[in-house]
């Protein structure tokens, strides 16, 4: 046994060495074709995990006018935004709250002129998972701003009913996109475990004749083609780790949303799949061809 699995590794490295411009073109393209995959599934994480709608997604922020700053104003506005269906919590936030916000965002020295504090009082309107929607925030959108103490109110329309309409389409089509990818790749290790088995046909058929099993014959191009799936995919995790850190810089939310090392295993171990199955079917269709 022990000499039976040496030989299967030897047999499983030929290749490489006897045409190695062969090996080393497969395993770059290979890795072209795992940098598009990584790509693409980068992409799906982050449109499946953006169409979740978190809590900020179904906030609603209303604004108070500045003759209902009194405690009474604001407590009965609380309270009536608090009897809607659909709300799960409400946060206020003051002016003075505001301006510190305000201050921590854009920068101490842009109310430096400022004498009174011009920022309102505000509500963050926090709504049920099932009530985030476009239609159901326009909505309140509409209602609080028939209330007097209300100035202005906002959410994210516009966001949400471009995820209503276009997140299905947008998931599918890329879904697409990594299946067609996903062929690419098995086209491209089948081509290369095939020649690799003209190369050594005559190897293939003694063993037939000497008795071999099929297994046994499958087992050095299975890990040929595996070999060669891993050697790209080691390309497209550099690429995965690239596009990371490109799309840091425009959301840090991405990093929270997209892991690393889980995209990572899932590129290795669906490159090794796609490897593994073509490998055993191109050999398997040789075998029958010369049966």
């Amino acid at each position: 046994m022990k000499h039976q699995f040496g030989y299967l590794l030897l047999e499983a490295f030929r290749g490489f060495r006897s045409d190695r411009f062969l090996s080393v073109t497969s395993i770059i393209t290979i890795g072209i074709c795992n940098s598009v995959f990584a790509s693409l599934l980068l992409a799906l994480i982050f449109i499946w995990s953006a169409g979740s709608r978190n809590e900020n997604d179904g906030m609603v922020r209303i604004f108070t006018r500045a003759t209902a700053e009194d405690p009474a104003s604001l407590a009965g506005l609380e309270r009536r935004l608090k009897g809607w269906s659909g709300v799960d919590s409400i946060v206020f936030i003051s002016k003075d709250d505001a301006l510190m916000e305000f201050k921590r965002d854009f920068g101490e020295e842009m109310v430096q002129s400022l004498e009174v504090n011009p920022l309102p009082h505000s509500f963050r309107v926090y709504l049920s998972e099932e009530y985030r929607t476009a239609p159901v925030i326009r909505d309140i959108i509409a209602r609080a701003k028939l209330f007097p103490e209300v100035e202005e109110a906002t959410g994210q329309t516009l966001y949400l009913a471009w995820l209503d309409e276009w997140k299905v389409p947008v998931q599918a089509g890329t879904g697409l996109l990594l299946l067609f990818v996903a062929g690419a790749l098995g086209l491209i290790i089948h081509n290369a475990v095939k020649l690799n088995l003209y190369a050594r046909r005559d190897l293939v058929e003694s063993m037939k004749y000497c008795g071999a099993s099929e297994p046994f014959i499958i087992t050095p191009f299975l890990l040929e083609g595996v070999l060669l799936g891993l050697g790209g995919s080691l390309v497209g995790v550099a690429t995965l780790a690239f596009l990371l850190y490109l799309s840091r810089f425009l959301s840090p939310a991405i990093g929270a949303q997209v892991q690393f090392s889980t995209c990572a295993i899932a590129l290795i171990v669906s490159t090794a799949g796609i490897a593994a199955m073509t490998s055993v079917r191109t050999v398997k269709q040789f075998l029958m061809g010369h049966a």
